[in-house]
């Protein structure tokens, strides 16, 4: 199976429990509402909504920005959870990796906490960039390098593999995006009682799927990983939010 198409299934099986566990995903939602609150638009703007999970940013988002919206993700299930939060909405399973939307031109682009999941960062964000209308924007966040830190330095410390992703640190964010690209950095931590918990949040939400190349570890070092975490095990979550404004 392509990584793409596990990620999909992940999320997927993740539908129905995703709103009990999405905790860092709304909060990064709530500062990327408050960022998109303060840009130019036109009254009633033709907004485009990538990886809308169960609807956690269309819900925040949509009585600041009151327009055409449709509202798109990767997994067909995801897609009808979130259509109860925005039954006037499109929806429309979509691949933001190589969008189907033919000549279509968006004022708003909006993404919240997915561009983590994309294989070529840049070139997707100059995809997306390019179904700008001209002064619209492209607003999105995505993990940085300090997210779950705590994880992985476990992992150094006991000189096992970790499986989570390498984020990009703000700078390498901002190498890949167009010039002129506006970044906002936002830093929080959630408790956790232990790593386990930490663990059973990501597969709540359907955030499981390992980088590429990861192989599992034994149950015994994961119970080492989990038994130095300690209890709680605090975990950091460090969000890269950029608007992108096309000319």
């Amino acid at each position: 199976m392509k990584r793409k198409d596990q990620v999909a299934a992940a999320f997927s099986a993740a539908a129905s429990t995703y709103e009990s566990a999405a905790r860092a995903q709304d909060i990064a939602a709530a500062h990327l509402t408050a960022i998109v609150g303060g840009l130019n638009r036109p009254t009633t703007p033709e907004v485009l909504e990538i990886g809308c999970g169960t609807g956690l940013l269309t819900r925040r988002m949509r009585p600041v920005v009151t327009g055409r919206w449709l509202v798109t993700d990767l997994s067909a299930a995801m897609i009808e959870a979130a259509r109860r939060t925005a039954p006037d909405a499109e929806f429309q399973v979509l691949d933001a990796e190589n969008p189907d939307l033919g000549a279509r031109r968006f004022d708003l682009i909006v993404s919240n906490l997915a561009a983590q999941w994309f294989a070529d960062l840049g070139a997707t964000i100059a995809g997306l960039a390019a179904m700008l209308k001209p002064g619209g924007h492209l607003a999105f966040s995505t993990l940085g390098l300090r997210s779950f830190q705590q994880w992985r330095q476990v992992h150094q410390l006991l000189d096992v593999p970790c499986g989570v992703p390498v984020f990009p640190a703000a700078e390498a964010f901002a190498a890949v995006l167009p010039a002129g690209a506006r970044i906002e950095e936002q830093d929080f931590t959630l408790d956790y009682p232990h790593g386990r918990a930490f663990a059973a949040e990501l597969k709540l939400i359907g955030a499981g799927t390992p980088a590429p190349g990861h192989r599992p570890l034994t149950v015994k070092d994961m119970r080492r990983v989990l038994e130095r975490l300690g209890q709680p095990a605090p975990m950091t979550y460090h969000v890269l939010h950029a608007v992108i404004t096309a000319e």
